[in-house]
């Protein structure tokens, strides 16, 4: 029987074999699988079913059935007008973040590898900072006697001290600052691993710099522009240090709510809005998702 033959015979898979495959399969699943269960999973099945718990007067809580916890949280408005807050400003710091990391991360993607690695070497430097230290930062500067304060003053545009604090556009500045560098470096890693044969290609047919961004290297970026968008949505969705110290009393999220909750001994109260705040992200990052899926071919 020649080569040719006994390559073109279907292969049987064993018994033996298959139950190898199977071992590796179970291997390669089974400690994501451990980790999604009983770090993800059981811990968010835990705070939905205190929701449905009762506040204790001498205790945290009792194992008493009810839908009062969540019947407020969907129900009131102020816990409405919070979860709006909190969703505006989520949205617009992504945003924001996404529009100020693109060019940034395309002119970092144009680099050697060794100065790409230098640049992301500093960009990881501020994400080893406390929160709270950067927070403190923006306090300095903004405050009443703040820098900004001084510099202003100094310049004659202003008269006396004016307070830049306890707004939402702080906030959004104070977020900003922080959860940037997690757009830069997902969407220049996105942009790096692009092929430059699709450009050259683009080129040859006659399309201008311009064209060849629009229908190659921004398509080709959704990747990045995705998971940087989602990381940064998700983690501005659960702040709350930065809404307490740089929004005041008159910027609250659903984190500064849980957070009250918890050190208002209302346990309860406060894991169904952790629930509601879960369920909102996961629904609004699927939308993000699709509307910025990846494209079957670059047109």
């Amino acid at each position: 029987m020649s080569q040719v033959e006994l390559a073109s015979q279907p292969v049987v898979a064993t018994p033996a074999g298959r139950a190898g495959q199977n071992r590796v399969r179970l291997l390669l699943i089974g400690p994501p699988l451990i980790y999604y269960i009983f770090l993800l999973a059981i811990p968010f099945a835990s705070v939905v079913a205190l929701g449905f718990a009762t506040r204790s007067d001498t205790g945290l809580f009792d194992l008493i059935f009810t839908w009062s916890n969540y019947a407020v949280v969907l129900t009131d408005p102020f816990y409405w007008k919070i979860g709006w807050t909190t969703l505006r400003l989520s949205i617009v710091t992504t945003l924001i973040c996404l529009v100020l990391a693109y060019p940034v991360a395309y002119r970092l993607a144009g680099l050697s590898m060794r100065a790409r690695k230098i640049f992301l070497i500093l960009l990881m430097f501020p994400l080893l900072l406390s929160t709270i230290i950067r927070v403190y930062g923006w306090m300095v500067i903004l405050g009443r006697r703040g820098l900004l304060n001084q510099s202003l003053i100094e310049l004659g545009l202003l008269s006396r001290p004016v307070s830049f604090l306890q707004t939402e556009w702080t906030v959004i500045v104070g977020l900003v600052s922080i959860l940037i560098p997690y757009a830069v470096i997902n969407i220049m890693n996105a942009l790096a691993t692009i092929d430059p044969m699709y450009k050259e290609a683009a080129a040859i047919h006659s399309a201008s710099p311009f064209k060849v961004f629009v229908h190659v290297t921004f398509p080709l970026s959704r990747p990045g522009i995705v998971s940087g968008g989602l990381i940064i949505f998700s983690l501005t969705m659960g702040t709350y240090l930065v809404s307490l110290l740089l929004g005041g009393p008159g910027v609250k999220m659903f984190g500064n709510v849980v957070f009250d909750s918890i050190n208002g001994f209302n346990w309860p109260l406060g894991a169904a809005v952790s629930a509601v705040l879960v369920l909102i992200t996961l629904v609004t990052t699927s939308a993000f998702s699709r509307l910025l899926a990846t494209p079957n071919m670059v047109r």
